[in-house]
């Protein structure tokens, strides 16, 4: 009994003698991992406003400054075991960190594609909230993004959720992003008719119409001879954030003066003629 006693007195004095000796250690590795912690949040308002300034999307801006704030903590915490002569630990931390990280980005393998196709795209915009996009053979305004996907309402009211990987890897159409847009249609005049009287007619109405733009300049020209018509194709460019006028309508108030202006003034307008032969057996 008595020599148990003892065993246990020697043992109970070795680990106090261990933990004074290692006392500086371990106050110093405290110290560390406090003063980092404090380090650590005072660098994520900073990153927040570095980041938020070039992405201008608070989603991501937060999404970046706390998976940085999540590498800066394991350093830290690597750092502060290492200071205590935990090395083993420190290894085992790390190994485990990278086999999981592995194992997780293949089973989220898509989803993590999606994530940084999402954070690229908000620090390289290649088109912002409502805008108009094509992508994929889907064509419609954005309306939301998100890290791992983009919502669009296409010209018939659906809603369509694009993966962000998608739009990374396929060509993308933006129709807005520097709010300029060319429209253009075909008009068919008789071979017979003053085909030089008829453009400056059409050239006039673009000249006047409210929300064309007059640079760069509008014009109508002869563009193909066809079987029964000169077809002359009419072009124009107009803002897409111009509400007063949309595209749609602008395009259906020319067309309609350009018809109208052109009967009026006595031209053809004839459609295309088929020719039928009737073959005897």
């Amino acid at each position: 009994m008595n020599e148990q006693l003892d065993n246990f007195r020697a043992a109970l004095q070795k680990s106090w003698i261990n933990f004074y000796e290692a006392l500086p250690s371990i106050v110093f590795a405290i110290l560390i991992f406090a003063i980092g912690l404090l380090i650590i949040r005072k660098l994520k308002g900073f990153a927040y406003s570095f980041i938020d300034k070039r992405s201008k999307d608070p989603l991501v801006s937060d999404f970046l400054v706390n998976v940085i704030a999540l590498i800066l903590t394991i350093l830290l915490l690597v750092i502060s075991l290492s200071i205590l002569g935990l090395g083993e630990i420190t290894d085992k931390i790390l190994a485990g960190a990278g086999i999981t990280t592995f194992i997780i980005g293949f089973a989220l393998k898509d989803i993590g594609e999606n994530f940084l196709s999402g954070i690229i795209m908000a620090f390289k915009r290649p088109f912002r909230i409502g805008d108009l996009i094509e992508i994929d053979g889907f064509k419609g305004k954005v309306t939301n993004m998100s890290l791992r996907e983009t919502l669009i309402k296409t010209l018939d009211g659906k809603e369509v959720f694009i993966p962000n990987g998608l739009i990374a890897k396929n060509g993308l159409v933006n129709y807005t992003l520097d709010d300029l847009l060319r429209t253009e249609f075909v008009i068919g005049l008789d071979y017979n008719d003053n085909t030089e009287e008829a453009l400056q007619v059409i050239e006039s109405i673009l000249q006047n119409e409210e929300g064309v733009l007059q640079y760069p300049e509008p014009f109508a020209v002869i563009d193909e001879l066809a079987t029964s018509t000169v077809n002359v194709r009419v072009s124009y460019w107009y803002m897409t954030n111009d509400i007063k006028v949309p595209g749609v309508k602008l395009k259906s108030n020319i067309m309609l003066k350009v018809f109208k202006s052109l009967l009026d003034k006595g031209f053809g307008l004839p459609s295309d003629i088929v020719e039928v032969k009737m073959l005897e057996k």
